[in-house]
């Protein structure tokens, strides 16, 4: 059990640090980034914005997605 934690605690930490490179991402890049499926990636995001870790803003059908310590140190 805690080597799946391990693994999501890791893609978190990528996806912050992916997002803090290139703010502004979608879903999609996302997870072509991290070698993930789309729909995955999409529960994830969300699981993340609820804890606080990144935030998004809906641009027409997308949802797009930024660090949250990008925004708060700005």
């Amino acid at each position: 059990m805690t080597s799946k934690r391990n693994e999501k605690n890791e893609l978190s930490n990528r996806i912050k640090k992916l997002l803090s490179e290139t703010p502004g991402l979608s879903v999609k890049e996302i997870a072509k980034a991290s070698d993930v499926n789309r729909q995955f990636m999409a529960g994830f995001l969300l699981a993340m914005e609820e804890k606080g870790d990144v935030y998004s803003r809906k641009v027409g059908p997308a949802r797009i997605y930024f660090n949250n310590e990008v925004k708060t140190n700005e």
